[in-house]
């Protein structure tokens, strides 16, 4: 049975049984003929000779007697009526997405042509940019990913996991922002297949999350992935870490970044084979991004085509309030018991 909240009870109060509340009107009923009850036992023709003896104190008290009878059947009323305390409370169901973000941070990161109008930005900060604001949201289309599993991964002539799948954007975060190029010359390079090939490693498992107050069962596994330049170090070759993504149905988006190569005097074009094929091979797309606004509409579009579906759950707990009214109602009883056998017993 639903309880019921009454118009004249707080809000944060409701009664399993409220029909049983109209046992309160016996309560002043009861007083009236106990009070009426209290006349002399013994009826006599003349009692002016026992005015001036005056009655006891004790005697006095016993009209407590009733009072204690009628707060104890108030109270034993209270809580057959059942008061209880709602406590709402929810559960979210999720169904979400594992995302690996694959970013390149080879020396070429340093390069300015994605750089946005008046300032000076070098690739990997305005990949940067938009990949925090494709996390959290708040830019044009980027609504952000809060159900979703992110984790990161850098790669230049080596892959390094430096943030695993994980619901804690804090930390996703801190480390995007500590994220830099190489400084080191033998670290310098583009590990594209090992960059991809340690994604797949990461991302071949995972089945589902839990954090507090929800269920995440990850129903789609994608690796985004952003170079901007064509694969020249590592020991995985770039579609063969392609064809392991699609055996463990992990879909790859692939997208270049900038404008080419930068060859002192002039840019030399990027062979996209080698990433068109990635796309292609797990039912990704390719996408090339010659700024920064270009770079946050495909993030927008990619957004879009992977979206999460969540089912919220709603429920009631009720805290019983019962249990002190029926402790007091015992109390009461006791009380009027014990004081009607001893001090303020009546001698017939």
């Amino acid at each position: 049975m639903t309880p019921v909240h009454l118009p004249l009870t707080p809000a944060w109060l409701l009664w399993a049984h409220p029909w049983v509340l109209a046992g309160l009107l016996v309560v002043p009923g009861y007083l009236l003929w106990a009070w009426r009850r209290r006349g002399p036992a013994i009826r006599y023709s003349d009692t002016s000779v026992l005015r001036g003896l005056g009655g006891s104190l004790w005697s006095r008290a016993r009209g407590v007697l009733p009072l204690l009878r009628a707060a104890a059947l108030a109270a034993l009323i209270i809580a057959v009526a059942r008061p209880q305390r709602p406590d709402e409370s929810s559960y979210t169901f999720a169904e979400g997405i594992a995302i690996l973000m694959v970013v390149d941070t080879s020396s070429s990161m340093t390069d300015d042509d994605l750089s946005p109008p008046r300032q000076s930005l070098n690739r990997l900060d305005v990949v940067k940019d938009v990949f925090r604001k494709f996390v959290m949201g708040g830019e044009g289309g980027l609504a952000g990913r809060s159900n979703d599993l992110i984790g990161m991964i850098r790669f230049a002539r080596y892959a390094d996991s430096v943030c695993p799948l994980t619901l804690d954007r804090t930390h996703l975060l801190e480390v995007l922002k500590n994220t830099d190029t190489v400084r080191n010359r033998e670290e310098d390079g583009t590990a594209i297949g090992d960059g991809l090939a340690l994604a797949v490693e990461r991302l071949r498992d995972v089945q589902r999350a839990t954090a507090s107050g929800q269920q995440l069962k990850i129903t789609s596994r994608v690796v985004i992935l952003l170079t901007d330049g064509e694969n020249n170090a590592g020991n995985i070759a770039p579609q063969q870490a392609g064809e392991l993504a699609a055996t463990y149905g992990i879909r790859v988006y692939t997208i270049l970044a900038g404008t080419g190569q930068n060859r002192m005097v002039t840019r030399v074009p990027v062979d996209t084979t080698d990433m068109r094929r990635i796309a292609d091979v797990t039912g990704g797309r390719f996408f090339q991004a010659r700024d920064a606004n270009a770079l946050i509409q495909i993030y927008e579009q990619i957004d879009q085509l992977e979206r999460t579906h969540v089912e919220e759950k709603r429920f009631v707990r009720y805290g019983e309030l019962s249990w002190p009214l029926l402790i007091a109602a015992f109390a009461l009883t006791c009380a009027q018991t014990l004081l009607d056998s001893t001090i303020l017993r009546k001698i017939p």
